[in-house]
């Protein structure tokens, strides 16, 4: 069992909480209300489209995050071991509340447990990952995208140094109300993913009426599926501004070097991209070639 220096070693790894001094941590991990708990193979932790309430940390064995694929197939996007951390997305101001995947443990597992109250305290208190992001002043845009980049898990693979260029790999832009970012079947070139505001996906029937797909908020990404090397390289929807928004840009080639080294992120993406078309499909009666 890990001591409780080496709890408060784990959570400072975390961006949530790394600015938090070693007493608010020990706070934390003596909380009656977060605690280890343990779980065997195979066994389910949280479940895709659930409301969250807590974050995990892995301790020790290993866990498989899950996307729902067409069918209602189940397939593993990532495996994450002793150190790494999930469930905080669903937690994070801006966000639905809403599981974006299903995670079980791979073996028999031991995790960190810490509920919604405390991250949410750590957040509204420290100058951290959603705070930081929250003033716009407080940071350049670099560390901004930096701090926003390590919250979503399609660029959990990159390394630090990496992260440190990302300068040079992203771009920050500013969209008005109402502005169109993408339009159905044009070429895709940039994938997004939203830093402020939000976005709306929508697509037009043959009557000419908007049917809205979904709504992204800070933290979801979308394009991806144009620049995946083998789509059909054309966006399947249109994507426009709810209010004044902010956006990270990655250019496709940037992008597909990241899933180029990933299979299972590969994978993934497909799996995205198909549920996305028959969602398209039920609600237009549009067909799709891949």
């Amino acid at each position: 069992m890990p001591t409780v220096r080496a709890t408060v070693e784990l959570l400072q790894q975390i961006p949530i909480f790394a600015s938090l001094n070693e007493d608010e941590l020990r706070q934390i991990i003596q909380s009656p209300d977060n605690g280890i708990v343990n779980y065997k193979p195979l066994e389910p932790i949280i479940q895709e489209d659930e409301i969250g309430d807590c974050m995990y940390i892995v301790l020790e064995g290993a866990v498989d995050v899950r996307i729902r694929a067409v069918g209602g197939r189940e397939i593993t996007i990532a495996t994450l071991k002793a150190g790494e951390f999930f469930g905080e997305q669903a937690l994070l101001p801006g966000a639905t509340g809403k599981r974006n995947a299903s995670v079980r443990a791979l073996q028999t597992s031991r995790l960190f447990k810490i509920t919604k109250k405390d991250v949410v305290l750590g957040i509204s208190q420290h100058q951290d990952l959603s705070g930081a992001l929250d003033d716009l002043n407080s940071l350049g845009d670099d560390e901004r995208v930096k701090m926003l980049i390590r919250s979503v898990r399609l660029f959990r693979s990159l390394s630090q140094k990496e992260l440190d260029r990302i300068g040079t790999w992203t771009e920050v832009v500013h969209f008005d109300a109402g502005e169109i970012i993408v339009r159905e079947e044009e070429q895709g070139d940039f994938m997004y993913v939203v830093l402020e505001g939000s976005v709306e996906v929508f697509v037009v029937d043959e009557d000419g009426q908007i049917i809205v797909l979904a709504e992204l908020f800070r933290g979801n990404y979308f394009g991806e599926q144009a620049l995946l090397p083998e789509g059909s390289g054309k966006r399947n929807a249109n994507v426009r501004t709810n209010g004044a928004s902010t956006l990270v840009r990655v250019a496709k080639k940037y992008f597909q070097l990241i899933v180029n080294h990933d299979n299972k992120l590969m994978l993934a993406l497909n799996a995205i991209g198909d549920a996305q078309k028959n969602k398209i499909v039920s609600a237009i009666g549009k067909s799709y070639d891949r």
